[in-house]
């Protein structure tokens, strides 16, 4: 969900082009209040495969291309944000995500997830910016090039999300030529590749029988993880779906595929606001909704490579279980 979703929920991740009814666009009598009037300024990952990525000219991605039209349909303009999404050791994904809307540096962040940890006020009173393109950037006396000055930390503000617009899905990828899993009982004695401290290596741990949990290998997590794997010659992983289609869209040579079975744990995926802007909420909901119903999402998944899952809860997800890791189809 590129690795800023991986480090959420092993990769939560997360994203779709062809409008089959006419877009809904806000009424000129409802004003959207923004950073900047008339334009939706949205918070994107600069380096994140089939999710987002920073081009020369514009940009490219689901997330990319989804808000795009969210803010024509709005009758907004459209800027981006490119920040640095990438693992990194004090990397935090959502406390990115509550320092950028606090600040503010944008009007809304897509890639949340519905997770009820996720939104509302979190447990501590400060969080730091991550890096971002155009960030201020001031002389350093001691080498007299430019860097850039980041502010450390920013007041958060309660966050709220929207509907969902796709899911976050685990499955296993396999060795080409080799026999496709039906499902993680169905290693065949081949070791299993996991990436240690994520959801995905949780689930192997909790559902591998004691045998195939004894010769699976763990690899430390990021977007290197199936590369290595590869090249170490593992015919089974276990992976967030859309980090698979970052690897697949960046190594068109690559003899992994992914497998038809996924397990049955899923988040959902919205766009995160802060909780105040109730006219913004409720106009990406009714937009969302409108996406959906028009199988838009689908269409626009298809052109960019994303292997997509509809959205399944209309609530937020609970608190996640050991019941949840060991769920079975």
């Amino acid at each position: 969900m590129g690795s800023r979703k991986l480090r959420l929920f092993s990769g939560l991740a997360a994203t779709l082009l062809l409008t089959l009814a006419t877009p809904s666009v806000a009424p000129a009598e409802t004003e959207i209040k923004t950073m900047e009037p008339g334009v939706l300024t949205v918070c994107l990952p600069r380096n994140s495969g089939v999710i987002a990525g920073k081009r020369n000219a514009g940009g490219s991605g689901f997330d990319y291309h989804l808000m795009e039209e969210i803010a024509s349909r709005m009758g907004l303009s459209f800027s981006s944000v490119w920040f640095e999404g990438e693992l990194e050791e004090q990397s935090d994904p959502l406390r990115d995500t509550y320092a950028m809307l606090s600040f503010p540096l944008c009007d809304v962040v897509p890639g949340h997830p519905r997770y009820v940890r996720a939104v509302g006020t979190p447990g501590y009173d400060r969080a730091r910016l991550p890096r971002w393109v155009g960030m201020p950037q001031e002389i350093d006396q001691s080498t007299s090039f430019l860097k850039d000055v980041q502010t450390e930390f920013v007041d958060v503000r309660p966050l709220a999300v929207s509907h969902g617009y796709m899911r976050s899905t685990i499955g296993l990828v396999y060795l080409d030529g080799t026999t496709e899993p039906k499902d993680l009982n169905d290693l065949q004695d081949r070791p299993l590749a996991f990436q240690q401290g994520t959801l995905s290596g949780a689930i192997a741990m909790a559902a591998l029988p004691p045998q195939d949990r004894q010769q699976a290998r763990h690899f430390n997590p990021g977007a290197s993880f199936l590369w290595q794997a590869e090249i170490e010659g593992m015919q089974l992983a276990i992976v967030d779906v859309a980090a698979f289609d970052n690897y697949r869209q960046s190594n068109a040579i690559t003899r992994l595929k992914l497998a038809q079975w996924r397990h049955p744990f899923g988040m959902d995926i919205g766009i995160a606001v802060l909780e105040e802007r109730k006219e913004l909420l409720q106009s990406l909901n009714g937009i969302l909704d409108d996406m959906a119903d028009e199988g838009w999402l689908q269409s626009l998944a298809s052109t960019e490579g994303l292997t997509y899952s509809l959205p399944a809860d209309t609530e937020l997800a609970p608190e996640i279980t050991m019941r949840d890791l060991l769920a079975s189809p």
